[in-house]
């Protein structure tokens, strides 16, 4: 199974996070493989284990419809199925710049993005799916670091830093707290804080 995130277990930064937020209503926009939407699955058996808490992860990727790098949609659910994990994850075809139509305003809990990100990435997801989120709710970008800012597509096609886009980004600084696992590939984690010209 491909993923970056393998190296630094990563995927169970996402679990745990589950584990310890219980969110009921989360959003995975790129799967590649399944590799993180199977350890969020694990997290959700894990809340409904300990908390009662039954719900599942809409899983959207562009699958062979995206130019670059991808995974089959058949080959990651029979993953998800291998592993007794069905009933925790949705995957569906989708692009991350349109499905947020599916949901309306603050009604989720945790999104996680994985995207080929870049800032452009940030600052458009930020736009779209802020409104969608509710107070308390988390957001993980893969990427915010200054190493994962330099990978080799990222310099060679001058992609826009992520780490800059989080540092500078108007919603983000306005009604997020957020930090960075520094460790490769990088995940910035952002809480949904109380407060701001909108909130109630």
């Amino acid at each position: 199974m491909r993923s970056s995130y393998i190296e630094n277990d990563f995927g169970e930064v996402l679990k745990q996070n589950i584990i310890t937020w219980r969110p009921v209503t989360l959003v995975e926009l790129g799967v590649l493989d399944g590799y993180s939407a199977i350890h969020i699955a694990k997290g959700l058996k894990e809340a409904q284990e300990l908390y009662g808490i039954a719900t599942h992860v809409d899983a959207y990727d562009l699958f062979d419809d995206y130019a670059y790098k991808h995974g089959n949609q058949a080959e990651v659910q029979a993953r998800i199925d291998e592993a007794g994990l069905a009933k925790y994850v949705n995957l569906q075809k989708g692009n991350a710049y349109e499905v947020y139509t599916n949901y309306s305003d603050k009604s989720i809990d945790f999104l996680h993005v994985d995207i080929s990100n870049t800032g452009d990435t940030v600052k458009k997801v930020m736009e779209l799916w802020h409104p969608k989120m509710r107070v308390r709710g988390l957001i993980f970008f893969e990427g915010g670091s200054e190493e994962r800012d330099n990978i080799e597509w990222m310099t060679k096609y001058n992609m826009p830093s992520i780490k800059k886009e989080i540092n500078s980004n108007p919603i983000l600084n306005e009604y997020y707290i957020y930090g960075t696992y520094f460790k490769y590939p990088a995940l910035t984690m952002c809480l949904r804080r109380w407060g701001g010209r909108y909130d109630d």
